[in-house]
């Protein structure tokens, strides 16, 4: 993945725009995607509501019709609203749409290996058990809506061909990047400024008695407690 984001950096213009999703592609953009212009990089946020990307950069196009507008995004939350791929034909709303395909919601299932120790109905699977990956043919599903430019990327050395290719194309058009699957961040420690609560256990009682944790500390300068707070080393936002 992160080398599918340099080769998107590397083809990108700076004041190109990107539009993020949710799960590993949205952490992994926000960490290792350099962004130089305001309003460039486009994100859900917070609890990153799958089927975001898709129409936000449709809408970021209309917005910026002389700016290159690229959609970063996960197979699983490509197919939330993947039907919007009709709208970009119907249209001729020339969005690249970069496809990181694990076959999977695969933070989905890192958050329940990490929690439960199991998962269940976060991979893509054929149902012999062998966790043989099961796939959408993306690039075939775009020609199908009409899209001319649909490409699947078989080695890194097709990456910027490609991302260039779908950029210089000024139309409609698709990259797939079949990405590993098998690289947990279950139990990596948590850095840096979360834009959400992060509660030990799931609170009872209702939704304003929760704690307000990180979140608030990061805008607010101030704990839950209202004593004043400072960034701990390592912070990175």
């Amino acid at each position: 993945m992160l080398r599918t984001l340099r080769a998107l950096r590397n083809t990108l213009p700076r004041h190109g725009i990107v539009t993020v999703g949710s799960g590993h592609p949205q952490s992994s953009t926000k960490q290792a995607f350099p962004v130089y212009e305001p309003r460039t990089h486009i994100t859900s946020g917070s609890f990153s509501s799958m089927g975001f990307a898709v129409p936000a950069a449709i809408g970021a196009k209309l917005a910026k019709p002389d700016v290159p507008v690229v959609c970063i995004i996960g197979d699983g939350d490509f197919m939330m609203s993947v039907q919007e791929l009709a709208v970009c034909v119907m249209y001729d709303i020339p969005v690249v749409f970069l496809v990181l395909n694990n076959s999977g919601y695969v933070s989905i299932r890192d958050g329940q290996d990490g929690l439960m120790g199991r998962n269940l109905g976060s991979e893509f699977n054929y149902h012999a058990g062998n966790r043989e990956a099961y796939s959408v043919d993306f690039p075939a599903m775009a020609r199908s809506f009409g899209f001319d430019s649909c490409t699947r990327v078989a080695d890194t050395d097709q990456l910027e061909p490609a991302i260039q290719a779908a950029l210089d194309a000024k139309a409609p058009a698709i990259v797939e990047v079949p990405i590993t699957r098998d690289v947990s961040v279950s139990a990596a420690e948590v850095v840096g400024w979360w834009d959400f609560p992060l509660l030990p256990t799931a609170p009872e009682g209702p939704a304003e008695d929760y704690p307000l944790g990180v979140a608030a500390e990061q805008h607010t300068g101030r704990d839950t407690a209202g004593v004043k707070v400072t960034k701990s080393a390592g912070a990175v936002g």
